[in-house]
């Protein structure tokens, strides 16, 4: 019986943090400053700038099937201009192949 507490519990943190991170993506409103951006994401994972454009780019690891959410924020003289999100999948390598003498 604890068991199952246990894997509910989990079940329900896992569930909790997902939806979490769609809150903050839904937040963000073209025009927003980098602080606001600041207190709904944090410090950026990465960041890029080139002529008054700035990117900031946030990596969180997603317990189910481990894929990285990314999203990039990018900013023109200071303001949200633009927003990305993408997952990229966790890449495998192939097992290797046996050497048949």
């Amino acid at each position: 019986m604890k068991k199952i507490h246990i894997l509910l519990m989990l079940l329900l943190l896992v569930i909790s943090a997902g939806c979490g991170s769609m809150n903050k993506i839904m937040k963000v409103q073209e025009g927003m400053s980098r602080q606001e951006i600041s207190k709904i994401f944090g410090t950026p994972d990465y960041r890029r700038f080139d002529r008054g454009v700035e990117e900031w780019e946030y990596h969180r690891l997603s317990v189910i099937g481990g894929e990285t959410k990314i999203t990039v924020i990018t900013f023109d003289e200071g303001r949200v201009s633009g927003m990305n999100t993408f997952v990229r999948e966790v890449y495998t390598h192939p097992a290797p192949v046996p050497h048949i003498h």
